[in-house]
């Protein structure tokens, strides 16, 4: 119907629209791009790219190595790595939406397909424009879009294997088919979210290959599509490198061969296989065995990107986290295995009990010159199980948080019907439905919500609707209001979404039912695969890009079904022009002018700031014990790409345990010498005193920790405790622990000035109150036993209670970390470590090391730059006050004249005015009572508008702000005390009055 001349014009202007909607999405993250490295992974993304070092699992090679490629731009200034690694995020995003736009109006093509391609031309482009646009300005892609994760270019492969499926239907080249299995393997070295779009793969094949397609056979291909993923998902990643490492046990512990041999051979014999197998299909002329095992093949040369791991890894580079230089190694790398495992179809319940640990197998280690058994592997039986298990974890907090969700009394095992009232209303509902809401109805702020009223909710802007869930929407306090994630759609873009779906089922139901298909399983289908815990550390919205990809689509479509209405009263060109115009202005421009305050990190380094800050509260040649994600991978990051610190050891407590870990600890990296760390690693290699329990042997005294060092490392079995199985281990004796102190020890490496000798004690004595001593634990002993105060130790402010492994008392803050020092604590001296400071070092710290100045010159903070903002106000409020109480004014003066002027003063959220007590205070103190006044105004103001908001809400609503009110009462209380003490009466009056109302008001009982 339509001639070549026609067609090939729709394609120059098919093709030219698609480069301007990627000039779009190219500038627009570009102009919101993150200059340096950001919060949680892209740290440690970063730093692995720029040497090619080898992260945390399952890894991402293909990753990295683009990465690194784009580090070059950088023409070797440090500095501008972070920014080129970034870019390539970028450039990927805005590829990403030009293969959107393709995708879209290769589908509206097909509905058109009998019609004039050139009277339907820029019905079409606008279809596919709308729909980008939307994608391109919608909260999560955007969020990846701007910093170096790898959810960008898994979307970008994403979009070009769906893309690329729709190119083979419209001419069944099957060549595309063989190129898709190709970006299917390549994208496993990125992320598995390219795998979720073989189901629609499968189906588009079906509908092409079927004159008519039933019921049947869409289940079929349907299947067959879930079948693949699950051969691609687990045999050819995970139990293809099995066989090869099964093979090189066999080769090495039987033949004597070398490490690698049977490996290699494995993958050989493979090779030479599809060979044969190739040949015979093409020989015997079976076509479709040959296109399977050209698929197959194409698959695993995309998946041979991981092969820079194993090299890698095999080089030790300086992050090598899990060290997979063999094939064993490679096998758990690839599985997760430090991740653990869900139950998925069977499994227990959250109170239930183990009744046996089953053995199944054997894991297994690198010796000298064989493959030696490093211990077992277990199925464990519980006594409680269901199908289908969905509130199944057993960490600590999650059976309370289980209980309320559920309303479960205390003792009660959820019923079947009670564990899918999880699935559906935390599960779907909270993780998955709520996060597609916020990119297509609206966002309530930016601060990670656990259920509550109060954050993290989908909001549409319509008051009255809002309101019934969330309560009175008019009013609304400051925290709402200013909260740059504050985004509303009114359901613009879901409203012309779900008109473009019903438009297009219909004209083309097949496509409605692959599109579809694509929806759900990268989103609903991820949701039911990860059986995801509660009180996860960060909002999980950037699993489910791929669906929210998927609802583009329908956007697109949208743009069509306008304008058939339009064209009902008026002209069919006035319609397109109108209905482009309307949806233009209601979805994507909406969209880009609310969320553009929130996206946009043009001048944010608060993560690289911190790092440095964080690095600079340290003498020189510190080892400092840090968390992972946000405590570890920006310090990485500076030291590993901008060469900051580098004298400053890292010690990642999550990654101690592992003994290839303690391996590099004991190596010399960039300029921190070998740690002190004494152990031969046959004394902790994996399976060797991976677990030492703690038996009570009746010492009351406390234990020298070198003797008890030397007892938990032993081998003679006398030192040993004898197990119920007849086998011995080491054990833990003693919790009650020493250390001996020399205090001219201390003087000669400068840990101590010769003025703090006297206030040193000869004995640093704690209790180590867990039941057992883990490898990182033993590792840590190692390290306080030979250091001999040689190295200045540190830990960090966030780990966990049971990370300072009982040396609270001796922790002292310097700046971001505390310091270990031996001094003696008054018997009446009640103060936590987050109350005592290493005062002099701190202040010189804070005053000359430590640079504020990001937190202003960013346009937006997210809420990891914000919880920096109120730890460094509540470290230096502690400062303040041990100086003035150490006789320092003026020092202390000082200190907070920085502060005021470096330190945003915004009162983000209820709990900030928190840290305002203490500045008020630390102001009073120093006789600078106008700046205490006007603080103590400003909060008090505050507190008040944002509990008159309370007070509108009806009383179920009030509840969800409950925490807030009591956080609001207490600061009121202590700021009437301070008011009354420092002699301001008509200030104190005014605290007394808003706190009286609030106490009437919300009905809690006066303290």
């Amino acid at each position: 119907m339509n001639t070549p001349e026609e067609k090939k014009k729709y394609n120059r202007i098919n093709v030219i629209a698609g480069f301007i909607l990627f000039s779009i999405a190219l500038l627009t993250y570009w102009l919101t791009m993150e200059p340096t490295a950001s919060f949680y992974d892209c740290g440690e993304f970063i730093a692995t790219a720029n040497r090619l070092q080898v992260g945390h699992q399952p890894g991402a090679p293909l990753f990295l190595m683009i990465g690194k490629l784009f580090s070059l731009l950088a023409m070797g200034n440090t500095a501008n790595i972070a920014y080129w690694i970034n870019f390539s995020a970028v450039l990927a995003s805005a590829t990403t939406i030009m293969f959107l736009f393709w995708t879209i109006t290769a589908l509206a093509a097909k509905v058109y397909r009998r019609e004039k391609i050139g009277k339907k031309t820029y019905s079409i482009i606008a279809a596919g424009a709308i729909g980008a646009l939307a994608y391109t300005f919608s909260d999560t892609f955007w969020f990846s879009a701007v910093e170096s994760e790898v959810y960008a270019l898994s979307s970008l492969f994403t979009a070009v294997t769906f893309w690329a499926i729709l190119r083979w239907e419209s001419d069944t080249n099957n060549r595309w088919l063989v190129f898709i299995s190709f970006i299917v393997g390549l994208s496993i070295g990125v992320h598995l979210l390219s795998l979720l779009t073989i189901p629609a793969v499968t189906l588009v094949y079906y509908f092409k290959k079927t004159e008519k397609p039933g019921l049947i056979g869409i289940t079929k291909a349907f299947l067959t599509g879930c079948v693949i993923v699950g051969i691609v998902q687990f045999v050819l990643i995970q139990y293809f490198v099995l066989f090869a490492a099964r093979t090189d046990l066999l080769f090495v512990n039987t033949f004597g061969l070398f490490f690698g041999s049977g490996a290699l051979f494995f993958v050989l014999m493979f090779a030479i296989l599809m060979y044969l197998a190739i040949h015979y299909s093409v020989r015997r002329q079976k076509y479709n065995l040959n296109m399977g095992l050209l698929c197959l093949v194409f698959i695993l040369f995309g998946f041979s990107s991981y092969l820079m791991i194993l090299i890698r890894a095999d080089a030790k580079t300086n992050i090598n986290l899990s060290n997979p230089d063999q094939p064993f190694s490679l096998y758990e790398y690839l599985g997760r295995v430090n991740y653990g495992s869900t139950p998925l179809v069977y499994g227990n319940t959250f109170d239930a009990k183990v009744v046996e640990n089953k053995e199944t197998g054997n894991t297994y280690r690198k010796g000298t010159s064989k493959y030696e058994i490093s211990g077992k592997t277990y199925k464990t039986t519980y006594d409680k199980n269901m199908l289908f298990p969905r509130t199944f974890s057993q960490k600590p907090g999650h059976d309370k948080y289980y209980q309320q969700w559920l309303n479960l009394s205390e003792g009660q095992t959820p019923t079947f019907t009670q564990n899918l009232t999880f699935f559906t209303s935390w599960q779907l509902n909270y993780m998955y439905w709520r996060y597609f809401l916020w990119n297509f109805v609206g966002r309530q702020n930016d601060i990670q919500g656990h259920g509550g009223i109060e954050n993290g909710n989908w909001i549409s802007g319509i008051k009255t609707l809002d309101a019934i869930r969330l309560g009175n929407q008019s009013d609304l306090p400051a925290t709402v209001t200013t909260n740059a994630a504050h985004n509303v759609y009114y359901g613009f873009p879901l409203i012309l979404g779900i008109a473009g779906l019903i438009w297009l089922y219909r004209r083309n139901k097949t496509d409605v039912i692959v599109i579809l298909t694509l929806f759900f399983f990268t989103g609903i289908a991820i949701i039911l695969y990860l059986n995801q815990d509660p009180l996860q550390p960060r909002e999980r919205d950037y699993a489910y890009v791929g669906s929210f990809y998927a609802f583009a689509i329908f956007i697109g479509f949208g743009v069509l079904a306008v304008k058939e209405i339009l064209s009902r009263v008026t002209r069919q060109r006035l319609s397109l022009i109108m209905a482009t115009g309307i949806c233009l202005l209601t979805v994507p421009v909406l969209m880009g002018i609310q969320g553009w305050d929130d996206h946009d990190r043009s001048h944010k380094s608060t993560a690289t700031d911190w790092a440095k800050n964080y690095l600079n509260s340290c003498a020189p040649n510190a080892i400092l014990f840090t968390n992972a994600d946000n405590d570890t991978f920006p310090l990485w990051y500076a030291q590993e790409v901008e060469g900051f610190r580098t004298d400053v050891r890292v010690i990642c407590m999550q990654f101690l345990p592992d003994a290839s870990f303690i391996n590099q600890l004991k190596k010399r990296v960039n300029n921190s010498a070998p740690l002190p760390i004494s152990m031969g690693e046959e004394k902790y290699v994996s399976g060797v005193r991976d677990y030492l329990p703690y038996v009570d042997y009746g010492l009351t005294d406390s234990v020298e920790l070198k003797d008890l060092f030397s007892v938990m490392t032993s081998d003679n079995k006398e030192d040993q405790v004898q197990m119920t199985d007849g086998s011995f281990m080491n054990f833990l004796p003693a919790r009650k622990l020493k250390l001996t102190v020399d205090a001219e020890q201390l003087v000669k490496t400068h840990t101590i000035t010769p003025a703090q000798k006297a206030n040193v004690a000869k004995t640093m004595e704690w209790s180590f109150n867990k039941s057992y001593v883990s490898k990182g634990d033993l590792a840590l002993f190692d390290i306080l036993v030979h250091n001999n105060w040689e190295r200045p130790i540190y830990f960090a402010t966030s780990v966990s209670e049971d990370t300072y492994a009982g040396l609270d008392k001796y922790l002292y803050l310097e700046g971001y970390a505390y310091r270990l020092l031996p001094f003696k604590s008054e018997t009446n001296d009640l103060r936590d470590k987050s109350d005592k400071t290493n005062s002099d070092v701190m202040y010189s710290n804070v005053m000359n090391k430590i640079d504020y100045s990001g937190f202003h010159k960013a346009s937006y903070l997210d809420q990891e730059s914000k919880r920096i903002v109120f730890s460094t106000w509540g470290f230096n409020n502690t400062l303040a006050a041990n100086l003035i109480m150490e006789g320092k004014p003026a020092q202390a003066t000082r200190l907070l004249q920085k502060c005021l002027k470096d330190l945003p003063l915004n009162n983000y959220t209820v709990r900030d005015t928190i840290n305002r007590i203490y500045t008020i205070q630390n102001l009073y103190a120093l006789n600078h009572q106008k700046e205490a006044n006007l603080l103590t105004k400003q909060t008090t103001d505050f507190l008040a508008h944002e509990f008159n908001y309370v007070c509108t809400l009806s009383p179920e609503f009030q509840q969800g702000y409950l925490q807030n009110t009591r956080i609001s009462l207490y600061v009121l209380g202590e700021l009437d005390k301070l008011t009354a003490g420092y002699k301001q009466q008509e200030l104190n009056k005014t605290i007394k009055s808003i706190y009286s109302q609030m106490i009437d008001q919300s009905g809690i009982s006066r303290s």
